[in-house]
Formats: structure tokens, C-alpha cells, sequence
């Protein structure tokens, strides 16, 4: 059984890394329409398929807020998970709310799927201040206002006990086949390391920050924390993978698909779709064509990357990074020539879109790349009419051009004509605040949500819509 997966994937040739271009002549000029503000930390943007034109804004602080078809915000939240979720650092932390996904029959049936970061349970064997509970729950639309949530209606689907603030992973989003994806991260903390063990370098007067902490660079973590960078691979965890369920059978929890990977095997975890995954944070599928799959990644050390998940399989974390082999105590000097292939005999599949990060500059770093952003948030196949030049490309967004300025960026990633060579991409847009995500709303338009310091604090948050200069 060992290499059953050598006659069920049909493997993809390993692919070079996708340089920016040097043209963008057929990309037009875009600017960003304001929609929404005074918003904390915005993590996303859905629209439920319901003929209402109604989009539903997710904030990291626990609030999804309804945006009504004249972009008016109204007071009382669709839902709200404050009271449950976990407290959130005055620094740069990853949990809180982090997706929703509507049920594809959401208008019959007023279903729909949350991730968020719920407070730590008493059991947990976990105590540090990050200590938390990784949940994925189904809640019901109230049958009295369809712009509110039934609280009540709670059906808690998948939880983990978790310790770090960061790598949760945390993206959802249904298939055309009706099952749900479910994104979860690696379980390691920036750079693999347990939060626990590490202080924030933020705010060291914040009553949340850590109490123990090692003095080390991120780069040269001692070995006895290395184990985390292996949950990726490790196909018997739920860590680092990508998950696949059927959420209309099963009931009080969920089925498996019949034509998962692992079902029924002993090989791996029967939930698992994909695996190899740092920090699968956002996840699309192309909502028009043939409804392809998106995972972005955020790098480790120097590779930010993009994912067209056409097959089960291995994507490579943590034996490569994108397309690079990655060792952690080589991050620096990685070798040229590592393993193509997985435990099971199944090959490691690459990247359609990577780029360097701010990381190469290091004094450190031998790669000579001129580094083009600092982390992936995420983007879409566009479908809308307002831009048609980008009809078919993919959009996606960059955290920030430099680690300490403010500096978001939009790319648009060309595909080839198979769409599994490198992907080209070029610069759509760049501003003065920091992106936290993209969004899609039931007419294939794209949002983009900002906030001016990237971490969840005070009210810069904001909404903001791609449209052609006027």
C-alpha cells in the first residue's frame, strides 16, 4: 500500500518560480473605491448566493457585520462570537474570526460555516497566554431576520487545542461539488517555533504578551522545536492540510467523500484532500470556468506562493518551499538538490505562482531575487464585468511591499494555456495601507480589506472595492 498513490496522482513536473514581468500592457488602470470603515481588523468579504446583493464582512475581533446592497453597514452584527473568542494580542496575531462560507443552497436552507478562534478549554493541555481552541462550526440564519444569526443553532464540526497565535490556517470555502474545504495550519508559531517559548516583539507592556521566551533568531531555532515543521507531512495529523467533508451527511458530526485519498486507508487521516501546507489562510475556487482551486501560502523564510490544487496530493511543506527545497538549518544556504518525492512515494507537487519576499535581504540571505512583497494574503480567479481585461486572471494580494511601511500591493497572475506551467504576474496596484485580505462578492467583483498597522488594534480598518479609474 505503500505506493498506491504512484497509480492514483499523475504527478506535475516541477516548476520554476514565476517572475514578475517586465510589461503589464494589457492590465488596466484600477483604483480602490472606499465602501466601508471604522472596521477593526477585516479578514473577509462573502456574499451568499440569495438574490439579496447582500455581502457579509468578517472582522478578526469576532464581528461578521451585513453590507446591504447601498454599501450601508448595519448596527446589529450578523453574527457575533465575541463573548466566545479567545483574547487577541496587542501585536501581530493571527486567530480570531478568520472565514465564512455560505452552504450552496444557503438560500434554501440559510446554512453556513464559520472558522474562529474559540477561548481555551479547561482541559486543554496547553496554558500559555496563546493557548486557544481551533474550531470550525455550522451555524442557522434566524428564522425571524435573515440578517442575523441563530446563535443557538451551533453545530460545532472539528476542534483542535491549539498554542500558537500564529499558522492557524483557518480558510473555508465549498467546491462545486458541494463538499466543504476546510484550511488548517502546520500548528507552528513563527517559524515553526510555540508561542509559548516566544515573546512578542510588539507592545512588551501588554498583559497578554508571553512569559517565557528565547532569545533566538527566528532563523536558528533550536532543534527540539523542529518536530512542528513536520506535522505538514505527516498524513496521520490534520496539521497543515487540507481538508475535505461532506457537511450534509453524517449528521451529528460530517461524512467523507468517497473519492478521498485516504478513506478508509491507514495511511492517513480520512478527512485529508491535500496536505504539505504551512498556513493555508485563504482558499478560492474559480466561480465561473472549470470552478479550479486556489491555496496561497505565506512563506516560511524566502517564498511566498500560490497553489492550483488540481489533484490530491503532497504540495511540499515542509520538504520544499514552493520550489525550493527548504531544510531549516540550511534556511539561509538551502541545498540545491532535496527530495521529490514524499514517505509514500507520491511526488511533490509545485507552485503555479511564487515570488521572493522581504527575507532575501537578510545579510544572510544567497538569494539574489529582488524580493517583490511580505506575504500572500490571498486572491480570486476575476469574473466580474467592470474590468474585463482581467476576465480569467487571477488577483491576489501582498501584506505589505516592505515589513515596516505600510504598502499593500494587488498582482494579477496570467496563467499559461494548460494553467500548470508558471504562472507570470504583474503589479495591478499598490497603496499606503496594509492588506489583510481579498474578497468576492455574487457578481464576481473583488474588495480588497486594509488596515493601516496590521495587527488587530483601533478602528483603521477598511473596505474597499477594485474599480477602473474614472
Amino acid at each position: 500500500m505503500k505506493y498506491f498513490f504512484l497509480s492514483f496522482i499523475i504527478s506535475l513536473s516541477i516548476l520554476g518560480h514565476a517572475a514578475e514581468s517586465a510589461t503589464p500592457s494589457a492590465l488596466p488602470s484600477v483604483e480602490l473605491e472606499l465602501v466601508a470603515e471604522g472596521l477593526n481588523a477585516p479578514l473577509f468579504l462573502v456574499a451568499p448566493k440569495d438574490g439579496s446583493g447582500r455581502r457579509i464582512i468578517g472582522d478578526q475581533i469576532g464581528l461578521a457585520m451585513v453590507l446591504m446592497p447601498d454599501d450601508k453597514v448595519l448596527d446589529i452584527p450578523f453574527l457575533d462570537l465575541r463573548d466566545v473568542l479567545t483574547p487577541l494580542l496587542r501585536a501581530f496575531d493571527e486567530r480570531g474570526l478568520l472565514a465564512l462560507a455560505f452552504h450552496p443552497k444557503f438560500a434554501e436552507n440559510g446554512l453556513f460555516y464559520v472558522n474562529y478562534s474559540a477561548k481555551r478549554k479547561a482541559e486543554s493541555p496547553f496554558t500559555g497566554k496563546t493557548a486557544y481552541t481551533w474550531r470550525m462550526s455550522e451555524f442557522k440564519v434566524s428564522a425571524d431576520n435573515p440578517n442575523q444569526a441563530d446563535r443557538s443553532s451551533e453545530r460545532i464540526l472539528l476542534e483542535f487545542d491549539w498554542v500558537n497565535r500564529k499558522h492557524n490556517g483557518g480558510g473555508l470555502a465549498f467546491g462545486p461539488d458541494g463538499f466543504l474545504y476546510v484550511g488548517v495550519g502546520d500548528g507552528g508559531g513563527a517559524h515553526g517555533v510555540p508561542d509559548i517559548y516566544v515573546a512578542p516583539k510588539i507592545d512588551t507592556t501588554d498583559p497578554n504578551r508571553h512569559t517565557k521566551e528565547i532569545p533566538e533568531d527566528p532563523f536558528r531555532i533550536p532543534e527540539q522545536f523542529h518536530k512542528y515543521d513536520l506535522y505538514a507531512q505527516d498524513t496521520k495529523r490534520l496539521k497543515g492540510k487540507i481538508l475535505r467533508i461532506d457537511v450534509d451527511h453524517g449528521h451529528p458530526g460530517y461524512a467523507i467523500p468517497t473519492t478521498n485519498i485516504f478513506r478508509g486507508k491507514s495511511e492517513g487521516r480520512d478527512e485529508i484532500y491535500a496536505w504539505g501546507f504551512r498556513n493555508p489562510f485563504r482558499l478560492s475556487f474559480d466561480s465561473a470556468g472549470n470552478g479550479d482551486f486556489f491555496v496561497s501560502g505565506v512563506a516560511e523564510s524566502f517564498w511566498e506562493t500560490v497553489y492550483l490544487i488540481d489533484r490530491q496530493g503532497n504540495y511540499g511543506w515542509s520538504i520544499r518551499e514552493g520550489t525550493h527545497c527548504y531544510v531549516r538549518s540550511r534556511a539561509f544556504n538551502p541545498p540545491k538538490k532535496c527530495a521529490t518525492h514524499g514517505s509514500l512515494g507520491e511526488k511533490i507537487l509545485s507552485p503555479i505562482i511564487e515570488y521572493p519576499n522581504w527575507s532575501v535581504m537578510r545579510k544572510e540571505s544567497t538569494v539574489k531575487d529582488k524580493p517583490l512583497g511580505t506575504a500572500n494574503v490571498g486572491g480570486f480567479v476575476y469574473r466580474g464585468k467592470a474590468l474585463p481585461s482581467l476576465y480569467g486572471k487571477f488577483v491576489f494580494g501582498d501584506f505589505s511591499s516592505e515589513i515596516m511601511k505600510p504598502s499593500g500591493q494587488l498582482f494579477v497572475g496570467t496563467p499559461t494555456s494548460t494553467w500548470r506551467a508558471p504562472w507570470s504576474i504583474n503589479k495591478l496596484h499598490q497603496f499606503d495601507v496594509r492588506i489583510h485580505s481579498l474578497g468576492e462578492d455574487a457578481d464576481g467583483e473583488l474588495y480588497v480589506l486594509t488596515t493601516a498597522y496590521g495587527i488587530p488594534v483601533g478602528k483603521s480598518g477598511k473596505l474597499w472595492k477594485i474599480v477602473p479609474v474614472k
